[in-house]
């Protein structure tokens, strides 16, 4: 006889998402075992960025996450989603979903137990702060991020000659030199980004290139709301929500290592090189998605794994698994 949709419920009412969260983590490092990938000097590149997320119009959703007023007057239940994403695998090493109101700065804090030594965390300019920096310093954690033009570094180094230098970020007390770079992109824009990276022999271009691969976090928050579809909640409490959230990225972490073994191309820090014709070749992550949907509870199960992961590579192997993109492609965003 099939369970009710009354046992469904209190069965996950006994499911904790920490549970769920945990499975971010172990299947990152389980992928991070079986997986050689290009590093960044040596080290490993974590992106790390926040993202909203519409919730259950409910009074408990409204009350644990927060939300805002729309321009209408009516109230919108909204939560907050910050994730480390391992930038040459495309999979999320960390996440939680937080209260709407929080900033990236404080989110930012409880991604900081994960980080090590070997690890080169990039930003965007929504988490520059002193206190970050010097943490992140203290632990011994490398880090580039993006500095806001009203910061008085980035319009000392706007301004003048020199697009290399050291400035202070610390007191007197506590003093944290730091290293701050100038980089104009093609439109003209001024990138200005901050680092304790201090070699010299890693240039400003280096360094904007390295900010550029930022954005696989971006698009990673897309495939897993537009191709997971991870805001169609399959319940209406906070708790379910939560669940549904850390379970979708376990999911994009499955196709993440499903994708590197169909293509051990895909592990890149940088986007692929043009063919003679101007077109960049990538495995098409949505096919990886939609070939994972259906099998991925009979992998859970462990029914037929070795026949139905022969089956998904030969797929994801063909020519026809590969996306042509235009390298100098742009749209206005």
């Amino acid at each position: 006889m099939p369970p009710t949709k009354s046992a469904l419920c209190q069965a996950r009412r006994q499911l904790s998402p920490e549970a769920v969260r945990a499975l971010i983590g172990f299947s990152a490092q389980r992928i991070a075992l079986h997986s050689e990938v290009p590093r960044w000097h040596g080290l490993r590149v974590l992106a790390l960025d926040s993202t909203v997320l519409r919730v259950p119009a409910v009074p408990e959703c409204a009350e644990f996450f927060g939300g805002m007023n729309t321009g209408s007057g009516s109230f919108r239940a909204l939560a907050r989603a910050s994730a480390l994403l391992d930038v040459a695998r495309d999979c999320f090493v960390d996440a939680f979903v937080g209260d709407y109101s929080e900033d990236d700065r404080s989110l930012a804090q409880r991604h900081l137990s994960v980080l090590g030594a070997q690890d080169l965390l990039v930003m965007d300019r929504g988490y520059p702060s002193r206190a970050l920096f010097a943490q992140l310093a203290q632990q011994g954690t490398k880090f580039c991020a993006r500095l806001p033009y009203s910061w008085s570094e980035t319009k000392r180094v706007v301004r003048g000659a020199v697009a290399d230098q050291v400035c202070e970020f610390g007191s007197t007390q506590a003093p944290l030199p730091l290293r701050v770079v100038r980089h104009v992109l093609p439109k003209g824009t001024i990138l200005v980004l901050v680092t304790n990276v201090m070699d010299a022999a890693i240039t400003p271009d280096d360094f904007a290139a390295l900010y550029r691969g930022r954005w696989r976090i971006e698009e990673c928050f897309k495939l897993i709301k537009a191709r997971l579809q991870v805001e169609n909640w399959s319940g209406v409490l906070p708790h379910t929500v939560e669940q549904d959230f850390y379970a979708s990225l376990v999911r994009a972490n499955c196709a993440a290592a499903l994708a590197l073994e169909a293509d051990p191309g895909h592990a890149c820090l940088y986007p692929p090189t043009p063919d003679g014709k101007g077109w960049r070749r990538a495995l098409n992550c949505t096919l990886v998605i939609k070939s994972l949907r259906h099998a991925l509870p009979r992998l859970l199960l462990n029914i037929d794994v070795e026949g139905l992961l022969d089956r998904l590579l030969a797929r994801l192997r063909t020519p026809g698994a590969k996306e042509l993109t235009r390298a100098d492609r742009q749209a206005p965003r």
